[in-house]
């Protein structure tokens, strides 16, 4: 029997059509709606809060978005970028859609999970 992964919820902010659940299991936080130019200050402030207090690998749980823009996945991109040492930014449950954007802006590589370099894609599973 596969175990399930349980997450606890410590906190949460939002605005306008984007929520933000903070975990600690895993270490990291969950969103919901859209990230967007009237939202994407929110998953900034948020990833940032996470770094701090997460000393492992920091996990984003995407799967409750149902859009991203261009600017929201540059958001993440650097975040992957600048994660110190061998921390990394873990992502799970980015679209299709996101993922065309990212080949489109030339961030395939640092998005793809397969490099094994800054964002690492989870299945849904």
């Amino acid at each position: 029997m596969p175990t399930q992964k349980v997450i606890k919820m410590v906190g949460e902010v939002s605005h306008g059509s984007l929520r933000v659940l903070f975990t600690d299991l895993p270490d990291g936080l969950r969103c919901e709606g859209e990230i967007d130019l009237c939202t994407r200050h929110i998953l900034v402030r948020a990833l940032a809060v996470a770094a701090e207090r997460t000393r492992g690998d920091l996990h984003a749980d995407l799967q409750g978005v149902d859009f991203v823009d261009v600017g929201g996945l540059r958001v993440l991109a650097e975040i992957a970028f600048g994660m110190a040492g061998d921390r990394r930014l873990v992502v799970r449950g980015l679209r299709p859609h996101a993922w065309r954007i990212a080949e489109i802006c030339g961030w395939s590589e640092v998005l793809d999970g397969r490099s094994g370099e800054g964002i690492r894609q989870w299945d849904n599973n």
